[in-house]
């Protein structure tokens, strides 16, 4: 009887033990990086063609453009502009056919449209605040345009040919 004692002490003992160990727990963070590979690549420039001002005029002129480049209005002093080419690139996002019309951004996608990185895109000083915004517009499958929306022209602007650059950028939402 007395071993019997002892092997139930024993025992009890154990389940005692085992139950204090279960009952204990700990905790983890789990952290993980995912990246979209979405395969941006620039495949062609914009060309903004030839936008006449009349220096004698006063203030701001505009041109706006429609999503195929073509110009849709022009305000004085802008005597006359020409169509524009738009820019192409690729993007491999989950769902290019909803990036339907034309918009700032679209499925993740965004075009660094402000005046104050491109203000100088058409000449002049800073002041003048020469410059453009821009659009995308989904063309076919994973490929998209990118389209002058508006285009403010001073008249101090300086004649010549004038190059500017504009990003394009992915962000996942």
């Amino acid at each position: 009887m007395k071993n019997y004692i002892l092997l139930i002490g024993v025992a009890s003992v154990a389940l005692g033990s085992y139950y204090a160990y279960a009952a204990n727990s700990a905790t983890m963070t789990v952290t993980a990086t995912i990246n979209h590979d979405v395969s941006l690549t620039g495949t062609g420039n914009i060309n903004l063609g030839t936008i006449t001002i009349n220096p004698a005029g006063e203030g701001y002129g505009s041109t706006s453009y429609n999503s195929d480049g073509t110009l849709k209005a022009k305000t004085d002093p802008v005597t006359a502009a020409t169509a524009a080419t738009p820019g192409t690139f690729t993007a491999n996002i989950a769902n290019p056919s909803a990036c339907n019309g034309t918009s700032y951004t679209c499925g993740g996608l965004s075009v660094d449209y402000g005046k104050e990185s491109t203000a100088n895109i058409m000449g002049g000083d800073a002041s003048s605040e020469a410059g453009c915004t821009f659009v995308i517009a989904h063309d076919s499958s994973n490929t998209f345009k990118v389209v002058p929306s508006y285009c403010g022209v001073n008249v101090r602007a300086d004649p010549g040919d004038h190059e500017a650059t504009i990003t394009i950028s992915y962000n996942a939402s």
